[in-house]
């Protein structure tokens, strides 16, 4: 890495001041990253010797929370690689819990505590999209699952996302919310909550579709805010106590989500920052979720080009867009290493969340877009790569004084020329990669 801690000096003594429109490095960039990389032997999560996997564990090094990115929700490949990682950091790195960008509710009241192996698979695909229980490159991931469920180190699960999209949120949250607020004398049935219950039962059921003025606002908070402190003084034990808490103020991300259409990185970030150290204090943690959400430096979209930039200040858009990586590495720094994956070519399904944002079309194919000449996914084709990992400099979390190159990191269908040194730790190539059916 010394010749690019060489290029960053150069850099920031003047050659980065005007853009990069003097000078663009982003070649020489592309050439010293390649040579530092290291070849991956296969991306099969049946492959279980993983000497080709040490480089990226010494570049994990002493972090705790490992995010396992993807390009695209429906690129199979990718899913079959972080089964692969998944393997490797439990069995050889320590790594004990596997969060989704899925239901908080669901998986943690329902399926992490489900201990009969059928149960688990009709569970997993009523409470997680489809993409990542039904298709046909996760199943890999279940069946690992529930294997180490019967050992003596299972994994444990978690999910972080505000959206209650599962089936078990739908039908059971609202019983099981009056249960706990009953036990603890609060009255469930006033006036203001039987309005609460129907409102929450609107959100949940219609969710996006939600009218902005279908509920009463003032209501819903004030009785969420007394629900609240019902909880605090409930009789459950404390680790249910504070997984009620947690998902009491979830439910207020939800209302803030669907009403207020507020960021759902930053509600992610928040259960992601409250399980870590209330149900999971002292785990080590891997996030299951997408490139765009792990992103460590909210600033890198600003770099799209000069005009978002200017943009981005005048209306202070800064100020309330926000990635969940971004806020977690905010909490935690240097804990937190967040890994992408980018694919060169090949299938991917276009249709993963479906029209109801839950169930994949697995009937749906779409080429992987060509690379641009010049892009990172383009040069590493040249270079007849198939599988490769390339540790970045370490200088993420702020604009990273690294050349600006051009990649898809951020989406599979989005391909900008942007500081990405300063949004990921690493990234993984993967040649040619495959639909949900592995096709």
């Amino acid at each position: 890495m010394r010749k690019l801690m060489v290029m960053a000096l150069l850099l920031s003594a003047g050659h980065f001041s005007n853009a990069q429109s003097k000078t663009d490095f982003s070649k020489q960039y592309i050439d010293e990253l390649y040579k530092s990389g290291s070849k991956i032997r296969s991306l099969s999560p049946n492959d279980t010797n993983f000497n080709d996997l040490e480089a990226i564990g010494r570049s994990i090094g002493e972090a705790n929370f490992v995010l396992l990115g993807e390009p695209s929700h429906g690129d199979g490949g990718a899913i079959q690689m972080k089964t692969r990682l998944v393997k490797y950091l439990h069995e050889k790195k320590g790594f004990d819990v596997l969060m989704f960008e899925a239901d908080l509710y669901a998986i943690m009241f329902e399926l992490s505590d489900i201990k009969d192996l059928n149960s688990i698979d009709v569970s997993a695909k009523e409470n997680i999209y489809t993409c990542w229980t039904e298709s046909k490159v996760s199943q890999d991931l279940w069946t690992y699952y529930k294997k180490e469920l019967k050992g003596n180190n299972p994994i444990l699960l978690g999910g972080i996302d505000s959206r209650h999209a599962g089936n078990f949120s739908k039908t059971k949250l609202i019983g099981n919310l009056t249960d706990i607020v009953r036990s603890s004398q609060y009255n469930v049935d006033s006036e203001a909550y039987r309005k609460f219950v129907k409102d929450l039962e609107y959100i949940l059921q219609n969710e996006f579709s939600s009218k902005k003025n279908g509920v009463d606002k003032d209501n819903f908070n004030t009785e969420l805010n007394k629900i609240e402190e019902a909880v605090k003084f409930s009789s459950v034990d404390p680790r249910q106590r504070n997984l009620w808490l947690i998902e009491v103020n979830n439910i207020r991300n939800l209302f803030d989500l669907i009403i207020l259409e507020k960021s759902r990185d930053i509600m992610m970030a928040e259960n992601f920052i409250f399980l870590s150290k209330y149900i999971f204090p002292g785990k080590k943690i891997m996030v299951w979720s997408h490139n765009n959400h792990n992103v460590l430096d909210v600033n890198t979209y600003m770099s799209f080009n000069p005009e978002f930039a200017k943009q981005w200040y005048e209306t202070d858009t800064y100020k309330g867009f926000t990635y969940f990586g971004t806020e977690i590495y905010r909490a935690f720094k240097d804990q937190v290493y967040s890994l992408a994956i980018t694919s060169g070519s090949g299938n991917f399904s276009p249709a993963f969340f479906g029209k109801d944002f839950f169930h994949a079309d697995f009937t749906k194919k779409a080429k992987v877009p060509e690379s641009k000449e010049g892009s990172l996914e383009w040069y590493l084709k040249t270079k007849k790569t198939d599988l490769l990992f390339i540790p970045l400099p370490n200088a993420q979390g702020k604009p990273s004084g690294y050349p600006w190159f051009s990649s898809r990191l951020f989406d599979l269908g989005f391909e900008a020329k942007m500081d990405y040194t300063s949004s990921f730790n690493g990234v993984i190539y993967i040649d040619k990669t495959v639909d949900l059916n592995g096709q």
